[in-house]
């Protein structure tokens, strides 16, 4: 695994290409790594697994930019090494409301409520 700046590609690229997959970190670097297609098709516990993940995304997605903002600012606020769209994910994800009152309420920022996403 290596990473190297999207400059050298000449354009700004996510996901498979060619022989290799690519994505972007944390910190903006490009990251690429050869492709490894699956060996066995996904499981029903995969897809089902998959499908919670695309809805919790989907969640994000649909919150304002006043939201989103607020969750990044409590987050460095918070000193957590995440962002606020992990954040907001994992407490879909785990049915955590609890956890986002938490950083609410340790930061003094309002957050947006968390969306039910339906269980496992």
């Amino acid at each position: 695994m290596y990473t190297i700046p999207a400059s050298v590609l000449g354009l700004t690229v996510s996901g498979d290409l060619g022989g290799v997959t690519i994505y972007t970190d944390r910190y903006g670097q490009k990251t690429v790594y050869p492709f490894s297609p699956p060996k066995e098709p996904a499981s029903p516990a995969q897809i089902r697994l998959r499908e919670r993940f695309r809805q919790a995304h989907l969640a994000w997605r649909s919150l304002t930019a006043a939201d989103k903002r607020n969750l990044e600012i409590a987050v460095n606020l918070a000193s957590l090494c995440m962002t606020g769209q992990n954040v907001y994910i994992s407490a879909c994800l785990t049915n955590r409301a609890a956890s986002l009152a938490t950083l609410a309420a340790q930061t003094g920022i309002p957050l947006p409520p968390v969306a039910a996403i339906f269980p496992a």
